[in-house]
């Protein structure tokens, strides 16, 4: 079996061909794309196959939108949706077809004709009818595009319905998190304990090197690392791996590592280790200020 479509579904469905040639040959690059285990979604990037989605939106003369515009738009996606999705106008009378997850929505006058939603509208979508970490990662992703920035996040008029949910995840995004893996793991830790996690936390260990925890908290002093698949590790990384993981602890910090498979199959054992290890770390602050 191709290992392309891993280092793909790891870059959140849409991975460019430096992101792929890090961890295998052009060859066998070339040979997933003649089998169809990936696509060439457009100039140097690919994606998983697609279906028949894009036809049928175009016959029907809908919207691909939310995480399938995200892909549309090159961005990454935690989960790669088990059917396109698209949006048509209310006033529309469609039957809801087999290879599509419609939903029904106001389009504006500057919207029709499009075959995909525009990046600010795929974003809101998104945040709107999907869970927070599927939102974020999509939210995250837009931002590191500069197809979206922060200020039309805070700055755009959100629907009556789905607003609250939606304003939580425009608030939270963050173009800090590296990929959607670990836009995913913020949004599970925040999820469990909504303790004030960021991406990127800054940690200065004892020789003032200053060190990039992929989530943190520094409230509980708590550090979630994102670890994806090594396909070529040496024992250099491994070196720096324990230095690093040490020099973090030594500085008083409780470090918690999670595979992509956790997060991606497991997320309800992540929500569950990070809320009692924050449980604990309130605790013993607590009784160290008593």
């Amino acid at each position: 079996m191709s290992i392309v479509p891993l280092i793909v579904a790891q870059h959140g469905g849409a991975a460019t061909r430096a992101q792929v040639l890090e961890v295998t040959t052009a060859a066998t690059l070339a040979s997933a794309l003649r089998s169809g285990a990936v696509a060439r979604h457009r100039r140097g990037v690919y994606g998983l196959p697609e279906d028949g989605a894009r036809s049928t939106a175009a016959r029907l003369g809908v919207h691909l939108s939310h995480r399938t515009a995200a892909l549309q738009h090159g961005w990454g996606v935690l989960h790669s949706p088990d059917q396109a999705e698209a949006i048509a106008s209310r006033t529309r009378r469609i039957p809801q077809p087999a290879e599509l997850d419609l939903r029904f929505r106001t389009v504006t006058a500057d919207e029709l004709g499009l075959r995909t939603t525009r990046p600010l509208r795929t974003v809101i979508d998104c945040a709107r009818d999907l869970p927070l970490p599927e939102a974020l990662a999509v939210a995250d992703s837009a931002l590191r595009s500069g197809l979206v920035t922060v200020d039309e996040l805070l700055r755009t008029a959100l629907p009556r319905t789905g607003r609250s949910a939606a304003r939580r995840v425009l608030d939270l995004a963050s173009a800090e998190s590296a990929n959607p893996f670990e836009s995913g793991l913020r949004a599970l830790a925040i999820e469990a304990t909504d303790v004030g996690w960021v991406a990127q936390q800054t940690i200065t260990v004892r020789d003032g090197t200053v060190l990039h925890a992929d989530v943190g908290c520094a409230g509980v002093r708590v550090a979630l690392e994102a670890d994806s698949h090594e396909f070529h590790r040496t024992r250099k990384d491994v070196r720096e791996d324990c230095w690093r993981l040490n020099e973090m602890t030594i500085a008083g910090w409780v470090v918690l590592r999670f595979a992509w498979e956790h997060v991606m199959f497991n997320p309800d054992w992540v929500r569950e280790v990070i809320a009692w290890v924050v449980r604990q770390r309130v605790s013993y602050c607590s009784s160290l200020s008593a």
